[in-house]
């Protein structure tokens, strides 16, 4: 199932990028970021509806949940598209591509440095996969 979940996150990964590509001639990068977050809300809505004891659980009178929900939904998430989208009218959509398998690596060392996770050595052999992939990508586009 969790494999299912990534392959289709992955496809509507790609179309997002095609997409707002397509549309960064006719709208802005924020006009673009807004729509996308409005088709979020809209399908993911009933889903989390759907589960009211979830909602429940979470404190948000304690200001350390409601400070690291807001960082979540604000910097990391909003801001994080907004920058994507607007990269996205830098490069064409297929390049963009390559960056999205850098994440993975970023994320983790980000997750090494501020949160003193451990790295392990699949990670170690996972990244320099990625990197040298990367790099024929750009060596051999050409």
């Amino acid at each position: 199932m969790g494999v299912l979940c990534l392959v289709i996150a992955a496809l509507t990964w790609a179309l997002m990028s095609v997409l707002v590509k397509k549309l960064s001639g006719t709208y802005s990068t924020l006009q673009v970021t807004i729509l996308a977050t409005l088709v979020a809300i809209i399908c993911l809505t009933p889903v989390v509806l759907a589960h009211p004891s979830n909602l429940a659980t979470i404190n948000l009178s304690d200001s350390v949940i409601t400070l690291s929900l807001l960082y979540l939904g604000v910097i990391s998430t909003a801001l994080a598209f907004m920058m994507w989208n607007y990269g996205l009218t830098l490069v064409d959509a297929g390049s963009s591509g390559l960056y999205f398998l850098l994440q993975p690596v970023v994320g983790t060392l980000l997750g090494f440095l501020f949160l003193h996770e451990g790295l392990t050595f699949g990670f170690l052999v996972g990244s320099i996969m990625i990197l040298i992939s990367v790099w024929l990508a750009i060596r051999y586009d050409h």
